[in-house]
């Protein structure tokens, strides 16, 4: 046996008796306390719990799984779960979208449940920062901000556009604009109106700060489907530079096609 070889064979031995130290001392601790019964209770629910994501692990991430070293038993960074589980936290966010963000920063939190992160501007509780949004969001926020003088000063300064020369906005859109429907040339209107409006469908884009967040329970169901709207919202995020280069090339018409179909549910000739 090489030296390496040696040496890796006795991280690994290590490895082993340090596990099993934790797990003898873990085993004491629940004789310890296992006489009073509800504290019982929690501590069986708690190995139940991990458990159950071990095995998410090990049907999502078969191949990390395999090539795991962390301990199975020794607390990891969230010290409510074990290095593997910390892990498996890991790779969800690393992989599939972000888990560790937002509330998701204190070591002491149980993640047994978690909430996602808002993509999205919030019409509620945000000041309109306009040097960090793309402009096509900008021009559908004149429906929200319409008597917000910033932003049509930036149409204006920008490209010659006034306020007075776009038809008068009404308080309320067509009912079309809610409609799911095939034209091609609103489809990108309507998704602009629905993803200022949080009204997407899509938790990542609809969620904000202001709301109490909803919860997620640890199955493959909802992390899988958290997973692809994840790359959905990021998808709509990327169709708004095909309406940034639509301004570019003419603003004019760009803003009274949109206001039209705000106003009446179709673009006018």
């Amino acid at each position: 046996m090489t030296g390496l070889a040696v040496v890796e064979e006795d991280r690994k031995q290590r490895s082993f008796f340090g596990d099993r130290l934790i797990r003898s001392i873990e085993y004491l601790r629940f004789k310890a306390r296992s006489h009073n019964a509800v504290i019982a209770c929690e501590t069986v629910s708690r190995v139940v719990s991990e458990q159950h994501k071990y095995h998410l692990y090990m049907n999502m991430f078969p191949n990390e799984w395999k090539r795991s070293t962390t301990s199975l038993y020794k607390a990891g960074h969230f010290k409510a779960y074990s290095e593997r589980t910390n892990e498996f936290f890991q790779l969800v966010n690393d992989k599939c979208f972000p888990l560790l963000e937002y509330w998701h920063d204190d070591p002491d939190l149980e993640l047994d449940r978690f909430a996602i992160p808002p993509m999205n501007f919030d019409l509620c509780c945000e000041e309109v920062d306009f040097s960090g949004l793309r402009e096509s969001y900008l021009a559908g926020l004149i429906f929200y901000f319409a008597e917000d003088d910033e932003i049509w000063t930036f149409f204006s300064e920008k490209y010659g556009i006034e306020k007075k020369t776009l038809p008068a906005i009404k308080a309320s859109p067509h009912a079309r604009v809610w409609q799911e429907e095939q034209d091609t040339k609103t489809k990108p209107y309507r998704d602009l109106i629905r993803l200022v409006d949080h009204s997407t469908g899509n938790p990542w884009l609809d969620v904000t700060h202001c709301q109490y967040p909803e919860f997620f329970e640890w199955n493959k169901e909802a992390i899988d489907w958290l997973t692809e709207t994840y790359k959905s919202a990021n998808e709509s995020f990327r169709n708004l530079e095909n309406l940034d280069e639509k301004i570019a090339e003419d603003a004019q018409k760009f803003l009274l096609e949109l206001v039209s179909f705000w106003n009446t549910g179709k673009i006018n000739p």
